[in-house]
């Protein structure tokens, strides 16, 4: 599986999530907590700063390497401070089919478009799926999928639930089309007859806005046979976590979030994550299987709905 992590709120070092705190979107990598097995595919990275020249426009990394060996990367990282990320680092299976490259990484950000979108999970059978998907998509969106995964396909699905898929969006609209694009691939699988596990852990920005989804299709349902489905996932409804606090800063003690609030009542900093990234992760809450993380920034801070997935 995949990890991913997302931040929204005050100006943060992006080292801290990335290379420093404890549990690190590196670290994690190459010592994940929460799971047995990560073959590293490459590394996105999606980031915004609200003090920047044309603040809508982020900043964008992508390399197909092992991120904790990316000195670049890091030395990007200490010098950044930014107001909303997308990270990710792409798991593959063990297989000679399997495609490797810049033009399969995550986040995904079609040339203009406002909003990115990163996975942790994978769509069963979707070779059968794909072509069912570009007539609702539209041509338009259809031409800009570069790669060969299934996530690229959800984004332009996503994307094509929007009222102005190149344009801005608020966080209810995000939410809706999220939603709107788990029912519609629910109904092609239905079409096709797939009825096998497969995990769609969604992770959508736009800088102000951040929507998580953790969702799985058919839970439960394993193939009978030798594959990766059938072994590794068993028993597996991919994680989700969160925090909400003051803010993520770096103390004594490392990287860490600090919780609570500020003097005004105000909470400026939730992280989004595929496990707990600091030293404690007490402070850290699951996002509930079948849920929907709905995270917005506001003038009282930042404002974060957990809702049931209703479908």
């Amino acid at each position: 599986m995949c990890r991913v992590l997302a931040y929204l709120g005050d100006p943060v070092q992006l080292d801290g999530v990335l290379f420093e705190a404890s549990n690190s979107l590196v670290r994690q990598s190459v010592q994940a907590r929460l799971m047995s097995l990560l073959n590293i595919g490459g590394f996105g990275l999606v980031a915004w700063d609200d003090a920047s020249p044309r603040p809508e426009h982020p900043y964008v990394y992508r390399t197909p390497n092992v991120p904790v060996f990316d000195r670049n990367l890091k030395a990007l990282a200490e010098k950044l401070h930014v107001t909303a990320a997308l990270a990710h680092v792409r798991g593959v299976v063990y297989e000679p089919g399997e495609t490797v490259g810049p033009q399969n990484l995550h986040p995904f950000r079609f040339p203009g478009a406002r909003v990115v979108l990163a996975q942790n999970g994978d769509l069963y059978r979707f070779g059968d799926m794909r072509y069912d998907l570009v007539e609702i998509v539209g041509h338009e969106l259809a031409r800009c999928i570069e790669g060969t995964t299934d996530t690229e396909w959800v984004y332009a699905l996503v994307l094509s639930r929007l009222a102005d898929p190149f344009g801005p969006a608020d966080a209810e609209e995000l939410a809706r089309a999220a939603q709107e694009a788990l029912q519609i691939l629910r109904e092609v699988r239905a079409r096709h007859g797939i009825a096998t596990q497969s995990p769609v852990n969604l992770v959508i920005g736009d800088g102000s806005n951040l929507v998580a989804t953790r969702f799985c299709f058919d839970y439960g349902w394993y193939p009978d046979d030798e594959s990766f489905f059938a072994g590794e996932r068993e028993f597996d409804f991919t994680t989700l976590w969160y925090a909400v606090g003051e803010r993520f800063c770096h103390d004594g003690d490392g990287w860490d979030v600090r919780f609570g609030t500020d003097g005004a009542g105000r909470a400026g900093a939730v992280l989004v994550a595929s496990e707990p990234l600091g030293s404690d992760p007490a402070g850290w809450l699951e996002a509930p299987e079948y849920s929907m993380l709905v995270v917005s920034r506001t003038d009282g801070g930042i404002d974060v709905d957990v809702r049931e997935l209703d479908l």
